[in-house]
């Protein structure tokens, strides 16, 4: 539990309470449980830096043992990439770095700050004034899906005429969203339907997954399982669909309001997900050696987050604690780099199709029932491009970079 001052008021709330007022729209609000939480984190640092000690300690082991050369190369096996890819990938997504700092700048003017602090990142701009009831929002996903092909389309449809989808909140539900194959073609979504923008591509994002499971249907068992890195493609190629024909009838506001949960989830995925990345290699390099204090880990944490979000956060308050509030560093090792992977595979991929529109649906489908018989860059191959070059990496960031542009001036014009 964790103590703090709300307004006035002394309260004593869940640590999970307390991470969720990053998005209160009273920065005093976000400011007063990000001090809380730092402070709740410095209290119990100790006995989890013990438990990261040993989990990586035994990594590093189990890593020698098996006769991997590091953890990162057991884990990028796994992942179905090889040092070539994730070498390409974060060539580019360092490169830009700059562009991911333009948006934090314009979205300080948007709050009325001078820079952003660690508080403002999940901070709400602009106003989704408009609700997509559900009944609307399924039209619309049809639609747009049907800009693609109308095979994706009729599959939407026969997803939510067959009630694939479990999507009203409702009390002992939890929250979130989630897709699973249940037999054959057929797959069944969980989510938390919101009439709201958010609500809306959460759901094309999902019945991507179904899509992507309806092309490995005819695949053996084993031919469907499909890595980490690779499980992303089709959602995150619907979701962007939907996103850019939203855009195209909103209001300036709303558009604001929809670009800035893209840019916040992409920032997050590309830029927060590298800070991971490098914090976690330099603790398995330096756990070699002996174990770490709190102090070390505080400061490998503090400069990983400087080297990405550079001066589009106020340095004085970065997060040196995260290490203690992300799980995954107590389980798998560099559960991180995959999700950007997802990400700009995908909008890589949506990059080929605005690119040669009828070329890129004539194999897309292939390139989706083949995700668990192949590895990443064979299949790339296949498809015709090379993602051990950073080229592909970088188109995929143009699609965020130009989504960067649109909000300044917006912001600009607002």
């Amino acid at each position: 539990m964790v103590e703090l001052e709300l307004k006035g008021e002394r309260q004593t709330l869940p640590m999970s309470m307390v991470r969720n007022l990053a998005v209160d729209p009273d920065r005093s609000v976000r400011a007063a449980a990000y001090h809380a939480e730092l402070q709740a984190w410095e209290r119990h640092a100790m006995p989890i830096a013990s438990a990261l000690n040993s989990i990586k300690g035994e990594t590093n082991l189990l890593t020698r043992r098996r006769k991997w050369r590091d953890p990162l190369e057991a884990s990028l096996f796994r992942n179905a990439i090889d040092e070539a890819v994730l070498d390409a990938m974060m060539t580019a997504a360092h490169e830009s770095f700059p562009h991911f700092r333009r948006y934090l700048h314009a979205k300080a003017r948007a709050l009325g700050i001078e820079r952003c602090a660690w508080y403002d990142l999940f901070a709400p701009v602009g106003k989704d004034a408009k609700r997509w009831e559900y009944d609307e929002a399924k039209q619309f996903i049809i639609e747009q899906f049907a800009t693609y092909s109308q095979k994706m389309s009729d599959f939407a449809r026969r997803a939510f005429e067959e009630n694939w989808i479990d999507a009203p909140p409702m009390p002992g539900k939890r929250d979130g969203a989630f897709c699973m194959r249940l037999r054959k073609d057929e797959s069944r979504i969980l989510t938390n339907y919101k009439p709201s923008f958010n609500g809306l591509s959460t759901l094309a994002h999902e019945l991507g997954h179904a899509y992507h499971n309806l092309c490995l249907a005819n695949r053996t068992y084993l031919q469907r399982f499909t890595p980490m890195t690779l499980a992303e493609t089709a959602s995150i190629f619907c979701e962007t669909i939907v996103r850019n024909a939203a855009l195209q009838n909103a209001t300036p506001e709303e558009q604001i309001a929809i670009l800035e949960a893209s840019l916040q989830g992409s920032c997050q995925v590309v830029v927060d997900i590298t800070s991971r990345f490098l914090f976690e290699k330099a603790v398995f390099e330096r756990r070699n050696e002996r174990e770490l204090s709190v102090s070390e880990l505080c400061a490998l944490m503090r400069e990983a987050q400087e080297q990405t979000y550079g001066d589009g956060l106020d340095p004085q308050s970065l997060h040196p604690y995260m290490w203690c509030a992300k799980p995954h560093y107590y389980g798998s090792a560099f559960y991180n780099y995959p999700y950007m992977f997802g990400l700009l595979f995908g909008l890589g991929l949506y990059a080929l199709y605005l690119d040669d529109p009828d070329g890129f649906r004539a194999r897309y489908d292939d390139l989706l029932s083949s995700t668990g018989m192949a590895d990443a860059p064979t299949l790339a191959e296949q498809f015709g491009f090379d993602i051990r070059k950073p080229d592909f990496w970088r188109n995929s960031l143009e699609v965020i970079r130009q989504d960067v542009e649109r909000f300044e001036a917006l912001v600009q014009g607002a």
